[in-house]
């Protein structure tokens, strides 16, 4: 029976071996870095980009309430009340409607 000895040392690697795999991580850990800074850069844009959205948006709601004449929003607000307060006519009603729209359809075919 033979019996290996083990060695404690690892096997030497040739010099230049050694520099390119060094190079390499090194390389390696600057594609990594500039990767997480380009996507901190799309994240802020994003954010800044929702951000400008948001206040065009609210902008526009602004101007759009200001426009609106006083008895429309008035009515608006009744209507929106008014559907509040009979949900269940209205969805008896829409369902009501959306058959017979079907029904009619399937006797045009």
């Amino acid at each position: 029976m033979t019996q290996r000895t083990h060695h404690s040392k690892s096997p030497a690697i040739p010099e230049g071996l050694r520099k390119q795999a060094e190079e390499t991580k090194q390389g390696l850990g600057r594609t990594v870095d500039a990767l997480a800074a380009a996507t901190t850069d799309v994240k802020a844009k994003a954010a800044h980009t929702t951000d400008q959205a948001k206040a065009m948006a609210s902008q526009a709601g602004d101007i759009l309430q200001e426009q609106t004449p006083e008895l429309l929003r008035q009515k608006a607000g009744q209507g929106a009340e008014a559907a509040r307060n009979n949900r269940m006519l209205l969805l008896v009603t829409a369902a009501g409607a959306t058959a017979l729209w079907l029904v009619l359809r399937r006797k045009e075919k």
